[in-house]
């Protein structure tokens, strides 16, 4: 009696399919246990020339396509074409180690490092470094007593020794993309106030990263150029 009560159970849980006007239909829901397929591991690197190095030495090995694709302006991906299962190995991952530029207000101080180690100098960098120098960090209070009265003046913030006119936009290139490739310049908006000090922010909406990735595509179809021609490697932006 329990035998038969177990195999009634079972019976029960089996998937069972119907046949209506044509179509077939399964009472449970299938999910597909794709095979195991060895893959191998993902290396990640921080440089473009790190990708191209790996390429040359383990092209060989591949024995098929390879695409290499700026997926963004501080990623590269390096993956094979369609496999026998219709799938894709990525092998190689970079991922640009640049500081790249906080945008906000900050402190004239900091501006000025920031500056000279987060930019690549040009004209907009002159110009604010030339502004900067016009300015005080001031916290300070300063009294006249003259024996009857007595006032007293507090200052402090940011505030120019002279009078000059300060551009609400320049044209910077901070690092923010791989280092072989050539920075972009983007517009920024500059803002100066006496309580937060001096602020940057991205004024270009952005498209300073579609540059980005034409010179990294740039950089690929310079340095594997034979292997391109060769059929053997892809470049995609």
């Amino acid at each position: 009696m329990l035998a038969k009560l177990i195999d009634k159970i079972v019976t029960l849980k089996e998937t069972k399919t119907f046949e209506i006007n044509g179509q077939t239909y399964a009472d449970a829901p299938l999910t597909r246990i794709p095979p195991h397929v060895d893959r191998p591991e993902c290396i990640r690197v921080s440089g473009l020339d790190g990708i191209c190095k790996l390429i040359r030495t383990e092209l060989a090995k591949i024995d098929t396509v390879v695409m290499v694709q700026a997926k963004s302006h501080n990623t590269v991906e390096v993956m094979t074409t369609y496999l026998p299962d219709f799938s894709r190995n990525i092998l190689y991952r970079a991922e640009a180690d640049a500081p790249g530029l906080r945008t906000g207000f900050r402190a004239r101080e900091a501006a000025l490092i920031e500056l000279r180690s987060l930019f690549i100098p040009n004209e907009g960098t002159a110009y604010l470094l030339d502004l900067l120098s016009k300015m005080t960090d001031e916290n300070k209070v300063s009294t006249n007593d003259n024996g009857v009265t007595q006032t007293v003046e507090a200052r402090q913030g940011v505030a120019l020794n002279a009078m000059v006119e300060v551009k609400p936009r320049v044209m910077l290139r901070p690092f923010r993309t791989f280092l072989e490739v050539e920075q972009p310049e983007s517009e920024f908006l500059l803002r100066v106030d006496a309580d937060e000090g001096i602020g940057f922010f991205e004024a270009d909406g952005g498209i300073w990263k579609l540059e980005a990735k034409k010179n990294i595509a740039d950089y690929f179809n310079t340095n594997l150029t034979d292997l391109i021609e060769a059929g053997k490697v892809v470049i995609m932006q």
